[in-house]
């Protein structure tokens, strides 16, 4: 009996995206410590869509409260709570570009698709500023979770501005709690990959 509930409790933390770790307080004592990723499902777009730009996803630059893994929530007084035992397992910056590289990599429309520094012809960049990653708290019972990313494609080698835009989602969470929060920023983070690549897509047609 005891080992089947032990192996019910890994399977729920493996389905909820989550990894729980003890952090060693003073006077022995542990306390669990809750690391969540940002996870969705990769659509692949048509293939008959082809660019020759191979591309290159930097990091996203944040601002200060969201330059670290602790998750963030905005109290009704206006104040920032940084949560010190619910972290995401990167940096919102570094999780938002790694899913944007893996679904345009998945697409098929790009010849290829770089995290780091490439020497290669026509190389097409995405960079970007993460304004707001988290939980606007309305009230006891009300949680919005807010997803604010500022991205710029530059062509030839950053000479060249091809598109700067704003993507700002909101969502009330279905009730208070980092696990709603990374549940709910998980479908924003869809939304704004899909539309980022949207908006590449129609620049790159009509360059």
């Amino acid at each position: 009996m005891k080992y089947r509930v032990t192996l019910l409790l890994s399977l729920l933390l493996v389905f909820t995206g989550c990894i729980t770790v003890n952090v060693p307080l003073g006077g022995g004592e542990t306390a669990p410590s809750y690391q969540w990723e940002l996870r969705w499902d990769a659509s692949r777009e048509s293939g008959d869509l082809i660019f020759s730009n191979p591309m290159r996803i930097k990091d996203l630059d944040a601002a200060g409260s969201y330059q670290l893994s602790g998750m963030v929530v905005k109290q009704d007084d206006g104040t920032v709570t940084e949560s010190s035992t619910n972290r995401w397992a990167a940096r919102p910056g570094a999780m938002l570009s790694e899913m944007l590289s893996r679904d345009m990599l998945i697409s098929g429309n790009y010849p290829a698709v770089f995290r780091t520094a490439a020497s290669v012809s026509n190389l097409v960049t995405v960079e970007g500023y993460v304004r707001e990653f988290g939980a606007t708290r309305v009230d006891s019972l009300t949680w919005i979770a807010v997803l604010d990313v500022d991205v710029t494609l530059l062509g030839d080698r950053g000479a060249v501005v091809l598109l700067q835009e704003n993507y700002r989602y909101e969502r009330r969470m279905s009730e208070p709690g980092f696990k709603p929060l990374a549940d709910t920023m998980s479908v924003l983070g869809a939304l704004w990959s899909e539309a980022v690549m949207s908006d590449i897509s129609a620049v790159l047609m009509h360059r």
